[in-house]
């Protein structure tokens, strides 16, 4: 596991930045699935002691996030089609949702930001910076979704990602492989400054869809070998 997945820890609660920052590795796809966290390592490559971030990685497992494995190792879980599409049809609701509410409030300032990032983002597609690319992706999402004032429901989006964050990490096999969030998101703009909520909530939609299919081809990929093995 490479160290420079995590930064190491400021003057604050351990274990709140352990959980920040492997919550920042999943929902941004830096995590794949499959990935084994080893408590000693993770503390090591973090700087600190095993106790703030064997305590953190309990949590997640917990939750469901991750699994918790023999010898002090957590492991994200590997996905099923069926278990991602799932995640899919139930984030088109909730984050539609979250871009409705959002179209009907949204500030001018929040815009500007969401087309900062968006520029950002596609720039990060174009130099084949695939982990910038997913934390681009992520800010620009989490923008959107905020500017719905509806903290529970930006925390289910959270934890949404959270699961299906892995998968994201199939997003961008080739750079130069068709995608349509450009236009999605140019979409989206548009669709916010006219502030036009159904408009919103399908550009989101479609987003949500064109990614899953990405996603889905990749996972159905791996499912084959595995079934002939069997």
């Amino acid at each position: 596991m490479s160290t420079s997945l995590f930064n190491a820890a400021p003057r604050k609660s351990l274990v709140t930045h352990v959980e920040d920052e492997i919550r920042a590795a999943l929902i941004e796809g830096r995590l794949e699935p499959g990935t084994r966290l080893v408590t000693k390592d993770l503390a090591g490559s973090l700087g600190m002691s095993i106790t703030p971030v064997r305590e953190a990685l309990v949590r997640f497992a917990a939750s469901g996030v991750l699994t918790a494995e023999p010898a002090q190792s957590f492991r994200v879980p590997t996905m099923s089609v069926a278990q991602y599409s799932e995640i899919a049809e139930i984030r088109k609701s909730v984050e539609g949702l979250a871009a409705s509410k959002a179209a009907s409030q949204i500030s001018a300032q929040e815009i500007a930001q969401m087309q900062v990032v968006l520029k950002k983002y596609l720039s990060a597609k174009t130099a084949k910076d695939q982990h910038l690319a997913l934390a681009l992706n992520k800010e620009f999402r989490f923008v959107l979704y905020a500017a719905a004032r509806m903290p529970t429901l930006l925390g289910v989006i959270e934890m949404l990602w959270l699961k299906a964050g892995p998968g994201f990490n199939y997003l961008y096999p080739e750079v130069e492989a068709p995608s349509g969030d450009h236009q999605n998101y140019e979409d989206l703009m548009q669709a916010l400054r006219d502030k036009r909520t159904d408009a919103a909530r399908i550009a989101i939609e479609h987003a949500i869809d064109d990614g899953s299919r990405i996603v889905i081809e990749a996972l159905q990929r791996r499912e084959v070998p595995l079934a002939a093995v069997k």
